[in-house]
């Protein structure tokens, strides 16, 4: 299935172009199967989330919802992985020829979250953001993210490391942000990345005393010590 998809940059630039000219009706009219699935499944979810008329689609929990969403369909579904989550390319398809007008009811015309953006594409970035914070079960993690913000989506993203993404590592981190991000200290998060990118220059996690978990627990000490 997926070693079908063929999407080039180019190819996806064009249709943007298309997109562009008249974006209100952007919706695609036929959705080549199986993708045709997902998208129902998607939209669906859009639905459900907007019977609250208190809630927005331009917002960080409406991408918190439809991450698990796509998180949970595309892995249990369509034999989703990392590796094929790595290729832009496959997200480019899927903001382009799936989901253009939920992209666009998002971010409007923005290049950079249809296709442009190595880690800008809206749905490769709330996908990696819920695999890299994944905390066991869709009801954890939902927990553990719900009272963050589009912010900790863009640092968790950004600071993958010279040897790319932890994800053992970003789940701990995420886990014990919960815990911490009531704390005075201004941009915990975006601070605990940075010491935390700065220390795997010098210290493989795994090999301290106690551990990864001991590691991450460190990391927010340095901040929170005089606090």
């Amino acid at each position: 299935m997926w070693e079908n998809v063929v999407y080039t940059k180019a190819q996806a630039k064009f249709k943007f172009q298309q997109i562009e000219a008249e974006p209100e009706n952007c919706a695609p009219r036929q959705v080549k199967a199986p993708f045709d699935q997902l998208r129902e499944i998607m939209m669906d979810e859009k639905k459900t989330f907007l019977v609250d008329e208190m809630k927005k689609i331009n917002s960080y929990a409406f991408d918190l919802h439809m991450g698990l969403t796509l998180y949970h369909v595309l892995n249990e579904e369509y034999g989703f992985n990392e590796r094929l989550a790595a290729q832009d390319e496959m997200w480019r398809y899927l903001s382009l020829e799936v989901f253009p007008d939920l992209v666009y009811e998002r971010f409007g015309m923005n290049d950079q979250r249809f296709y442009k953006g190595t880690r800008r594409i809206w749905l490769k970035s709330i996908w990696w953001y819920i695999h890299l914070s994944w905390q066991g079960t869709e009801e954890e993690t939902f927990d553990t993210l719900k009272g963050n913000s589009a912010d900790e989506i863009l640092q968790l993203l950004d600071r993958s490391g010279s040897g790319g993404y932890r994800v053992e590592l970003t789940r701990k981190m995420m886990r014990q942000f919960k815990v911490h991000a009531s704390s005075k200290v201004p941009q915990l998060f975006r601070r605990v990345l940075k010491l935390n990118t700065a220390r795997l220059n010098m210290i493989e996690p795994s090999l301290v005393e106690g551990g990864i978990e001991t590691y991450v627990t460190d990391l927010y000490k340095y901040f929170l010590k005089d606090f």
